[in-house]
């Protein structure tokens, strides 16, 4: 079909509406019409229902055989009422020059008539002595006395010269509600003035309540005004809305096409998005024309990046209803904050609760859609119209769908750039397809900004609902052997999750596939052969197991001994040049005591150089706190010194060591051992975490 525009058609052949035979009837209407007097034909519509169409249409019928003259006049060529009835018989006259030998021979008659209507000062040499003398003089008041007998005559002669064709010329005037109200009102006056000519027939478009509203700011009543000069007024027929529907389909699927957006295409959430919230705003055709205007603008920049049925819902309220959409962006918290698990409102931002009202206030004249745009579109924000409560377990849902109603997706279709979170999940969607694939895996994971690996790692979670079960080794292998590389982000004083955690949860997601302990036990025993580093080995092998506040007891009991059994051997058994790259040395070593077993921590010789180095280094940790009445927050450096003590076998060992460390120390290795000598001479840090 040809695309919808904003521009009308030029004739039947273009019309979607089946509103041609109709204009052509008009047509036949004026063709029989008694023309001796003149005649006022009136087209009515709001804006953007069609009248310049159906005028053109009606236009092409009359220039059928037998054809009369049709002209058209634009009225945003003047300024002033004598400039505009000027204007309009120069353009009557020029025009009926093109229109055949009879009305041609009357144009001349045309041109001197408005000559005569011209402005004193228009007239050469006349014009500028009067701009000097303006109404001084006997010799222009004369002047003006001879002119005005001058167009009595012409006016008489221009009646009698139109009387005699045998066809009524047609004036087409368009627009005339785009003017501004003084246009208006001298639009009217030229009628009012010119349509007793005979064989003159108006045909004027206009929107009957913009037009009476502005004849009615002189003081007059506007509609009898109207009434009085139009004698025949034909109103724009309405689009049947299967017809309005049928269009807006045909004209959203040609607008993105070649967009690749219906790759997102949501089929069961449109019939509710278009019902409840795109129809209601489209009235015309010229709605569909700027909607899939606009939506085809988005669209090129988002792609399939955001759920198309949501940019679909959006981009109406942005081109229909601007101060709901202008509330929607500044209320986007309120829309895309999820509550609590256990949800209590008196213990919620109100702030959340107000952005939403600004919205629904903000759709006064619409309430049902705005409603229907929180019910569909933004499920977080229903509980504060009085509906359900959604809390975070389903933003993992959204963030999958590409949904507005998640607050990284929102931001990406209001900013139309990606953002962080949004190449992290994108990174991560990417990964969801590879997940069985080790290779490809890890070469697609490391292949990620090493800035954004944890976000892209911990995005997974996203997919944990569809994780295959062929996936669980080989991801798990890769995600383990990443996490030594991943670095360490500064973290909030109330941030609980680090790079090492979020590959644990990752990995107990794909765990969690498999159905019984043994077939765990099977994935373990092949992960683990595959993982050289003993703290991947430790996450696994605690995630498993029975440990108090970490395992998951995902194998029997009995394997998971085995399991802890052969990693405290291993570990016991291997050089201190490989422990020393160890992430956490320190928690390696004492995870005997993690497993609760009766076995010995790991001990270390105090004359071993690099692993002690590297000991003492790992034994330092950041403490952050904060006082009540204080924003900042302090952070203080402490050393896990039970735990370091336990392994070097003692303080005296402790002493050994770090004495033996001072002739090879650099500054970071400086400052552990200046933390280490305080500690050594008895200090200790006070439970609320002040020097």
């Amino acid at each position: 079909m040809a695309s919808v525009g904003d521009n009308p058609i030029s004739g039947a052949e273009h019309d979607l509406l089946k509103r041609s035979v109709g204009a052509a009837n008009i047509a036949g209407g004026i063709r029989d019409v008694d023309a001796s007097g003149g005649y006022v034909v009136g087209v009515f519509g709001p804006w953007g229902s069609g009248k310049t169409s159906i005028v053109n249409m009606i236009g092409e019928a009359l220039r059928a055989e037998p054809a009369l003259p049709v002209i058209e006049f634009n009225p945003w060529m003047f300024s002033g009422t004598d400039e505009l009835v000027q204007t309009f018989f120069r353009e009557l006259a020029a025009q009926m020059r093109l229109k055949g030998p009879k009305v041609a021979a009357i144009a001349e008659s045309v041109n001197t008539y408005a000559d005569l209507l011209s402005p004193v000062e228009a007239l050469p040499v006349v014009g500028a002595w009067f701009n000097r003398f303006r109404g001084a003089t006997k010799v222009i008041a004369e002047y003006q006395e001879k002119r005005k007998g001058s167009i009595a005559d012409q006016r008489h002669k221009l009646a009698v010269e139109l009387a005699k064709l045998d066809r009524p010329i047609v004036v087409v005037i368009d627009d005339i509600d785009r003017l501004e109200s003084t246009e208006i009102r001298d639009i009217f006056k030229l009628v009012r003035l010119t349509a007793s000519f005979p064989n003159l027939v108006y045909v004027l478009a206009l929107d009957r309540v913009r037009v009476e509203a502005a004849l009615g700011q002189s003081g007059f009543d506007g509609r009898a005004y109207l009434e009085k000069i139009i004698q025949l007024g034909i109103d724009v027929p309405s689009v049947p809305n299967s017809v309005l529907l049928r269009l807006l389909g045909e004209s959203l699927q040609e607008a993105v096409s070649d967009l690749g957006v219906l790759e997102r295409f949501d089929e069961e959430a449109w019939p509710d998005i278009l019902m409840e919230i795109v129809r209601p705003l489209i009235t015309n055709m010229r709605d569909i024309a700027r909607y899939c205007a606009a939506v085809r603008a988005t669209s090129r920049t988002l792609g399939s990046q955001v759920e198309f049925v949501d940019v679909l819902a959006l981009e109406a309220i942005r081109v229909f209803l601007p101060d709901v959409f202008q509330s929607v962006v500044a209320g986007r918290d309120g829309l895309t904050t999820t509550s609590s698990a256990s949800f209590n409102p008196r213990y919620e931002n109100p702030r959340l609760k107000e952005q939403v009202d600004a919205v629904v206030a903000g759709g006064a004249k619409k309430p049902e859609v705005v409603k229907a745009l929180i019910e569909r579109i933004f499920p977080a924000a229903r509980r504060h119209i009085g509906s359900n409560n959604y809390d975070s377990s389903w933003q993992s849902g959204w963030l999958r769908g590409r949904r507005v109603a998640h607050p990284d997706v929102f931001a990406l279709y209001l900013e139309q750039v990606s953002n962080d979170g949004m190449r992290a999940f994108g990174n991560a969607e990417a990964a969801f397809a590879l997940l069985d694939d080790e290779r490809a895996l890890d070469a697609l994971l490391r292949s990620c900004e090493i800035s954004e690996l944890e976000d892209v790692v911990s995005a997974l979670e996203a997919f944990e609902t569809e994780f295959p079960v062929d996936a669980v080794v080989p991801a798990s292998r890769v995600l383990l052997n990443l996490l030594p590389d991943m670095p360490e982000r500064p973290r909030g004083i109330m941030t609980l999750v680090d790079a090492r955690l979020v590959v644990v949860r990752v990995v107990l997601r794909l765990l969690r596939r498999l159905e019984t302990p043994d077939e765990v036990m099977d994935a373990a025993n092949s992960i683990l052969p595959e993982v050289p580093h003993f703290a991947s080995r430790f996450e696994l092998i605690t995630i498993v197991g029975y440990r108090e506040g970490a395992g998951h007891r995902l194998v029997s009991e009995t394997d998971a001994k085995v399991l802890e059994k052969q990693f405290h051997e291993q570990l016991a058994a291997a050089p201190s040049s490989r422990l020393a790259n160890e992430k956490g040395l320190l928690r390696l070593l004492y995870s005997p005591k993690f497993f609760g077993d009766d076995a010995d921590v790991v001990h270390v010789d105090p004359k071993d150089i690099p692993l002690c180095r590297a000991l003492l280094l790992d034994a330092q940790s950041i403490v952050r706190s904060q006082q009540v009445d204080r924003r900042s927050v302090q952070k203080s450096v402490r050393m896990n010194w039970d735990v370091l003590v336990e392994v070097l076998g003692g303080e005296p060992a402790v002493k050994e060591a770090v004495d033996a460390l001072r002739s090879t120390a650099d500054d970071e290795l400086n400052s552990a051992i200046e933390l280490a000598d305080k500690y050594l001479s008895g200090w200790r840090p006070s439970e609320w975490g002040d020097d």
